[in-house]
């Protein structure tokens, strides 16, 4: 727990706050497109099909960033004790992981009080979807790790960008015929196919091929780079962060 109060910049709101931050922007959102643009309709849980999405895309971008700043925030550790260094990004992982299956419980209280979406036998679907999106996290955390060391600001631009690819990703709408011009190009970005499992699991929506292919495609590939790159690398460390 004292990493996660760490990571949330000394905050004693721990993982609670982990879970009030997707609540509060899922509020915003909800006003914005759900009330304003309607952007709801056609949908009958939109409030579950937000948070859903919002929830899983923070279990992302936590990690990434968390994961990312992993080894300069522990250089001096790295510098003076020998360990596999591996172990850091992996820890904040798991951190990340805790954080997400603890914010299921308020998502589960929402969406089922709204619309009547409580756990069912398609929420066996969650175990896949959460393993495969630990491992493209774990991936995407160890390639971001790489990129702070020569890059020390680069923890700004990384959040500005995941903004960017909240937008892109069906986080705040569907993938319907609002995006019926560029479906093919969506398939490519790996949250579309990751929040297609967890719709499923949380919302019991019907699942597509490419929502299977495309996260076990994603989470390998990512991993496997992750991995490989970090391991070439892993023995300059010291030397890096001194």
């Amino acid at each position: 727990m004292g990493g996660m109060r760490a990571q949330t910049s000394s905050s004693a709101l721990g993982v609670l706050w982990w879970m009030l931050d997707p609540l509060i922007l899922g509020g915003v959102f909800l006003l914005v497109f759900g009330v304003i643009l309607h952007t709801n309709r056609g949908d009958p849980n939109y409030i579950g099909f937000l948070l859903s999405g919002l929830f899983a895309f923070t279990y992302t971008r936590t990690t990434m960033m968390s994961g990312g700043n992993t080894l300069t925030a522990n250089a001096h550790l790295i510098s003076t004790q020998l360990f596999p260094r591996l172990l850091l990004p992996i820890a904040a992982v798991i951190q990340g992981g805790v954080a997400f299956l603890a914010s299921l419980v308020p998502f589960f209280l929402i969406a089922g009080l709204t619309n009547g979406d409580w756990p069912g036998p398609h929420t066996i679907v969650l175990v896949p979807a959460f393993v495969l999106q630990t491992l493209f996290n774990l991936g995407l955390s160890l390639l971001v790790a790489q990129l702070v060391i020569p890059f020390r600001d680069i923890g700004n631009v990384m959040g500005h960008l995941s903004r960017i690819w909240m937008y892109l990703s069906p986080v705040i709408y569907p993938l319907d015929e609002r995006l019926k011009n560029a479906p093919e190009v969506l398939q490519f970005n790996p949250m579309a196919a990751i929040l297609g499992l967890y719709r499923t699991a949380l919302l019991d929506r019907p699942t597509e091929a490419y929502h299977w292919w495309g996260s076990a495609g994603w989470a390998l590939a990512v991993l496997l780079i992750g991995s490989v790159t970090f391991a070439r690398m892993e023995h300059k460390l010291p030397r890096y962060l001194s």
